[in-house]
């Protein structure tokens, strides 16, 4: 996008690449699409264009987002059976490791991830994520709303977003720099993010009580948002990697300990 390639950057540089030039395909489905954007818009209509007309749905989800094989299977047998047009997902977001995650706004908000699609189908916006069609007799629309979908089939999206430090970083300096200027809490990483990873019970409570909990808008933009102890069990793909993503993510810290 136009924002990180004003930093200098042209690609990722953070293994992404390395990860997707050495994933499985037995059945030569991946595309990789090596390119400069203006922003997300004309990012996700860069490989749209790649769809084959059979193509009935399109999940769309960023690299931190996981979902369990089991309830990628339900969703499927959902779409096929009530013939939704898009579903909504509630987040789990870990923060500052694998053990915390958010409550009180993260959850309350729905994270568009599923559309349907026709031939020449293209995104009219990355935000919020909106599908437009261009045949003149698409289905009605019909939405899984995410509660029902938590509620009452136990299907999470497992949200990576606010674990290693180096993520955090980029990721505040993207939103308080370009996306969100007004609505982001100033100096957020130091302020909120390291005080509460680096500190002990007392010094999390501490942070959370001023800031209403500890997501990056300002408490009188977003409400209250603390970190709750995470009950459920990590995608098995997350499991399989525990102790590398642990050790990853002590490595990262070193580099901001005092």
């Amino acid at each position: 996008m136009a924002y990180w390639q004003q930093q200098g950057y042209t690609t990722s540089t953070d293994g992404t690449n390395k990860i997707l030039d050495s994933f499985p395909d037995p059945e030569n489905k991946i595309k990789i699409i090596h390119s400069q954007y203006l922003e997300k818009d004309d990012q996700c209509n860069a490989y749209m264009e790649f769809l084959d007309d059979e193509t009935d749905y399109i999940w769309n989800l960023d690299c931190d987002e996981v979902f369990k094989s089991e309830d990628i299977e339900k969703i499927i047998s959902l779409l096929e059976a009530e013939r939704y047009t898009s579903v909504g997902f509630k987040s789990v977001t870990f923060y500052g490791g694998f053990d915390k995650c958010l409550g009180g706004f993260e959850e309350g908000a729905e994270f568009m991830r599923i559309r349907k699609v026709y031939p020449g189908s293209y995104w009219a916006t990355h935000r919020p994520p909106t599908i437009a069609h261009k045949i003149d007799n698409p289905w009605p629309e019909k939405h899984l709303d995410f509660n029902i979908l938590s509620d009452n089939y136990g299907v999470r999206m497992y949200h990576y977003s606010y674990v290693f430090p180096n993520q955090v970083f980029n990721k505040l300096k993207y939103y308080k720099e370009y996306l969100s200027k007004n609505n982001c809490i100033d100096n957020y990483f130091d302020e909120v993010y390291l005080p509460w990873v680096l500190g002990d019970e007392q010094a999390r409570k501490s942070v959370e009580s001023k800031y209403m909990g500890v997501h990056e808008f300002k408490p009188s933009y977003r409400g209250p948002c603390f970190t709750k102890d995470f009950e459920y069990s990590h995608p098995e793909i997350v499991r399989q990697n525990l102790e590398r993503l642990k050790e990853k993510f002590e490595n990262q810290l070193l580099r901001y300990k005092i």
